[in-house]
């Protein structure tokens, strides 16, 4: 009995100790990270811009993902004249918060650096209207809001069920009857932008100068050049290559290595 109780302490002592070190490592990872992004910032604001993207690609390595990283890194990047870079990571902050002002703002700048001028491709009116309420919030936004809603229908729902009242139950159930169907609305909203957001991959063009090519084959005919910080839509990659498309329509290959993706 002793000895059992002698393992069984080890263990939790072990488990503690995993525990402590998990914390321990997870609380100085964090500090660790705030210090580089704070000496980031004083590159930055101190003109040493290849200082300041060093300190905010070392946050990135660790796994820290977030808007202010992104924004931080880009606008270091777009001070070195690396417009491809810039707009890439102005693109990812967009990709978490895709109504941030200072984003937006600062990526127009970037584009107005770009050689290729290339125009939208026209959307219907409904299409528009559905891209401006879908981008109201971000896709957690959306779940969270629905999740909330469903949990306060059945709360509501419950109290329906056991009221005796009629007037009451017709109260309780017009307004749980509501909130399913906000909940239901938001939910489909949110799960609806994640999988566009899963199949739409896009890229940023990273070479100088790239053929756009009707084939994937350095002997097939080239349509046109593209260039550096041109975004494109990823359809399918092939190999060493890869078909994407333009924002106005048109389809080509493109060598692989001469794209980075955004998400």
């Amino acid at each position: 009995m002793l000895f059992q109780k002698l393992i069984k302490l080890y263990k939790m002592k072990k488990t503690t100790i995993l525990i402590s070190l998990f914390f321990t490592v997870f609380v100085f990872s964090q500090t660790e990270n705030e210090v580089k992004f704070k000496n980031g910032v004083e590159f930055y604001n101190g003109g040493d811009y290849l200082n300041a993207i060093d300190q905010f690609n070392e946050i990135l390595i660790k796994g820290e993902h977030s808007v202010e990283l992104y924004f931080n890194l880009a606008n270091s990047y777009y001070k070195v004249n690396d417009i491809p870079n810039s707009i890439l990571y102005y693109e990812k902050a967009l990709k978490i918060d895709p109504k941030n002002l200072d984003v937006i703002n600062n990526l127009k700048y970037s584009q107005n650096m770009l050689i290729d001028k290339i125009e939208l491709l026209p959307t219907d009116q409904l299409s528009n209207i559905l891209i401006k309420i879908s981008n109201i919030f971000s896709i957690n936004q959306w779940l969270s809001i629905g999740i909330i809603a469903s949990y306060i229908f059945l709360i509501l729902f419950i109290l329906y069920y056991f009221k005796r009242d009629s007037n009451s139950k017709k109260k309780y159930f017009t307004f749980s009857s509501i909130l399913f169907c906000i909940s239901i609305l938001f939910i489909l909203t949110g799960i609806t932008k994640f999988e566009n957001q899963q199949t739409k991959i896009e890229a940023i063009i990273f070479d100088k100068k790239i053929d756009f090519r009707t084939e994937p084959n350095y002997r097939s005919e080239i349509q046109f050049n593209l260039h550096e910080g041109t975004k494109v839509k990823i359809k399918e990659e092939l190999n060493d290559w890869v078909l994407v498309e333009l924002s106005n329509g048109s389809n080509g290959w493109l060598e692989l290595r001469s794209i980075k993706k955004i998400n």
